[in-house]
């Protein structure tokens, strides 16, 4: 069986970070941690897997990071969000068809 090809785990790892993203305020630190943390586990699991997506799932996790980093500065906080979002989309995109 090919898990590429329809892998549970990795759907299951989209949603939980695509809800988690949709939770997350500059405003409320705990819930960018939380999509901190559930996008840390997409991307664990996109390099155990050695997905090709590898790169998208690491700057998902690195522009929460950063959206963390700039939580008293509104407007950048939400600009990493954004961006943090694209990619978001780029995956779907990417996995969608498997």
């Amino acid at each position: 069986m090919n898990v590429k090809e329809h892998d549970p785990a990795l759907a299951l790892g989209y949603i939980d970070t695509k809800i988690a993203m949709s939770d997350a305020f500059c405003e409320d630190y705990d819930s960018l941690e939380n999509a901190y943390y559930q996008s840390v586990w997409l991307y664990e699991y996109s390099l155990f897997t050695n997905d090709p997506q590898l790169k998208t799932a690491g700057n998902i996790k690195k522009d929460i990071d950063k959206a963390m980093e700039y939580s008293d500065d509104i407007r950048t906080c939400e600009r990493f969000l954004k961006l943090a979002n694209l990619k978001l989309l780029t995956l779907k995109k990417a996995w969608g068809s498997r």
